[in-house]
């Protein structure tokens, strides 16, 4: 990273990061604190710390961080999960948890210790808190963690809805694929996540964030030029500008003696593949028996982080097997044992950065595919929930940067068909060929991304200006 930039006539800009609490997002948002203090030394920040009740690891990447001494954390104690069993999703526990904290923030934003408060950014999430910086008159910005793909689709499907009256939910029946500016490709109905089609989460949740990413400053997606430069282009004039600041990467934790990383040391380059699926992927026993026998077959070197559902299943976040014999195959262990390892929670970021991962099974969601990228590993796509169908959609799709294994699996849906370990299969072979061109084009991707964070690339030079920004609204 170049050196940090100021000048003796830059203001000190405080900037005030309220985050929501899933891994994927806590952990982007604190990595664009960093970055941010990291490359302007007149940048200070507060990071508020909002504890998901029944989450125990989704802020944990916060408890550690001790690297910077102008990043400051205020930690809200955690709530009572009962106060929020009544909410019917856990994307609906975490607006009411956001919406209970939103007085606190207000009285912190009055009072801030650190001196004068420059900007909010707020978690996609977090859009309420626009209110906080509108009482103040200060500015405010959105940090989508998404891609700039799926931000397209939000604001198309509101404008449909608002200046159209289009019923969103109707759309899952359409007999045609969808034209959405964002991709370049029509869109198959059947890659729609539940979050835009189903009326609640979409009239509750999704619309009102939309339409509150409109209020904001500006909106900063972790993403870079070259690789969404279709959608970034696609936006109407009703946007507040996009800014791209990414890759944003965790650093990799100092994991040395994992035992999933000692035992890739001995692996041969671009062999192994891992199969992994986020904080909150897992599979059934049917699922996971067509894995096993897709793997067997595949003959690759493995590592496959298997998890079990967690008692509120579709709520809750997987839990560790005890004995992982009761759901595989019988023999599978022994006979798979010198070429692969079936582990509960694996350091991914790690394993992807060992050269001798040569494939990723991934759920897709965004900051794996990032990581995936950044690292230069191939992906077969294995969507799980969330917006992870489009993800899947657009890397195969739309970039060619991915294999397809599916691309409209969905876990909320009761009706979902098996996906066969023959499927499976095919996708495990495809992604770990050597020659495809799918695995050239994400290793050329890889240099790109590096190249946008540098100092004159493309990430680099859209935060200068967010930074500008934020300084001239002072």
């Amino acid at each position: 990273m170049s050196p940090n930039f100021a000048t003796k006539s830059m203001e000190k800009l405080n900037l005030f990061f309220i985050l929501t609490p899933f891994m994927g997002h806590a952990g982007q948002l604190v990595e664009l604190a960093r970055h941010m203090v990291k490359t302007f030394d007149h940048i200070t920040a507060t990071v508020l710390v909002i504890k998901l009740p029944g989450d125990e690891i989704g802020t944990d990447y916060t408890d550690s961080f001790t690297d910077h001494t102008r990043i400051n954390f205020i930690h809200f104690p955690p709530m009572d999960l009962h106060l929020f069993q009544h909410c019917p999703t856990l994307g609906f526990r975490v607006d009411a948890v956001i919406n209970h904290h939103k007085p606190f923030i207000r009285d912190l934003v009055a009072s801030a210790a650190t001196g004068p408060v420059g900007a909010l950014i707020v978690d996609m999430f977090c859009t309420t808190i626009i209110d906080v910086a509108k009482e103040f008159n200060l500015p405010a910005y959105v940090f989508f963690t998404s891609n700039a793909a799926f931000l397209g689709i939000m604001f198309h499907f509101q404008t449909l809805q608002d200046e159209l009256g289009q019923d969103i939910s109707e759309l899952s029946h359409s007999p045609t694929e969808l034209q959405v500016p964002s991709y370049a490709n029509p869109v198959p109905p059947s890659v729609l996540p539940n979050v835009l089609l189903d009326r609640d989460q979409w009239s509750k949740r999704f619309l009102p964030y939309a339409r509150k990413y409109r209020e904001a400053n500006g909106i900063i997606v972790n993403t870079f030029q070259e690789l969404e430069h279709h959608a970034l282009r696609s936006y109407d004039g009703n946007t507040p500008t996009v800014y791209t600041v990414g890759p944003l990467i965790k650093p990799k934790k100092p994991t040395p003696d994992h035992e999933v990383l000692q035992w890739l040391k001995g692996q041969p380059e671009s062999s192994v593949l891992l199969l992994c699926f986020g904080s909150r992927g897992w599979f059934g026993v049917d699922h996971v028996r067509e894995i096993a026998v897709a793997i067997e077959r595949s003959g690759c070197r493995f590592i496959w982080s298997l998890r079990r559902a967690s008692p509120e299943e579709l709520n809750g976040f997987p839990d560790e097997y005890a004995d992982y014999n009761e759901v595989l195959p019988d023999g599978f262990l022994e006979r798979t044992a010198g070429r692969g390892k079936v582990v509960g929670w694996v350091p991914q970021a790690e394993v992807l950065a060992d050269v001798a991962t040569g494939g990723f099974v991934s759920h897709c969601g965004w900051n794996s595919l990032l990581e995936s990228i950044w690292y230069g590993v191939p992906v077969a796509t294995w969507p799980i929930y969330a917006e992870q169908q489009l993800d899947a959609f657009q890397m195969v799709k739309d970039l060619g940067l991915a294999v397809e294994i599916s691309l409209d699996y969905n876990q909320m849906n009761k009706d979902q068909q098996l996906v066969s370990a023959e499927t499976i299969e095919k996708g495990i072979r495809e992604v770990m060929d050597r020659n495809s061109a799918v695995r050239a084009k994400v290793k050329d991707m890889s240099a790109k991304s590096r190249m946008a964070m540098k100092e004159g690339g493309s990430s680099f030079e859209s935060l200068r200006r967010l930074v500008d920004d934020m300084s001239s609204n002072m």
